[in-house]
């Protein structure tokens, strides 16, 4: 409580803008990982790998790249999730233009029971742009799956369809969420960028 009031006096009266905060990194009683897979996301003819990690109740997703023998992180991304036995349950590896690479991600955000039913999954992708691994950045797509019970005991289950496909013909390939006739498109428009249109 003392910490917390001296934390909120300093925020309030501008202290914290005068100098830097020190923030200690945070540390997990549990950690457990995925075997290392090897994808070579540059094309440089050396592999990085990919794994998924559990840090107590959170989920990241992790790429290292390989200097000397030893490997060093690259890039890291926390997943959000919404209930239990939650996991990154597939990987796609695909070009979408000549300069661009992406890790297509599905997430599976996990289920709650507390009074109704409701599961989910989602779509991230993490870009790479010329081959460069500084530029990694990480989008929050759409959910392409939902289930739900409630306690009156409808159910209702909906699984979309996920492809890459150029609509446009401008030799980048958008992303496709379908669902029977209704759709969701992201275009990419660079630096980890994507836009949505809605049909």
């Amino acid at each position: 409580m003392p910490q917390d009031e001296r934390y909120f006096r300093q925020l309030f009266s501008g202290e914290l803008l005068k100098g830097e905060v020190k923030t200690e990194a945070k540390k997990y009683s549990f950690t457990l990982h995925t075997p290392f897979y090897a994808l070579d996301l540059n094309h440089d003819g050396n592999p990085e790998f990919v794994i998924f990690v559990k840090k107590d109740s959170e989920d990241w997703v992790e790429i290292f790249e390989q200097i000397k023998g030893e490997r060093k992180k690259v890039f890291s991304y926390r997943f959000e999730t919404k209930g239990f036995n939650s996991e990154l349950f597939k990987i796609e590896f695909k070009r979408i233009s000549p300069k661009t690479s992406v890790l297509i991600m599905y997430y599976y955000e996990g289920m709650s029971k507390y009074t109704e039913m409701d599961s989910s999954s989602r779509i991230y992708v993490a870009t790479l742009d010329n081959d460069d691994l500084k530029s990694l950045s990480m989008f929050k797509g759409p959910s392409f799956f939902e289930e739900h019970k409630s306690l009156k005991g409808h159910y209702h289950i909906k699984n979309y369809q996920v492809y890459l496909q150029d609509l446009n013909n401008d030799s980048i390939k958008e992303l496709v969420v379908k669902h029977h006739l209704v759709s969701q498109v992201f275009f990419y428009e660079g630096s980890g960028k994507w836009k949505t249109f809605n049909n």
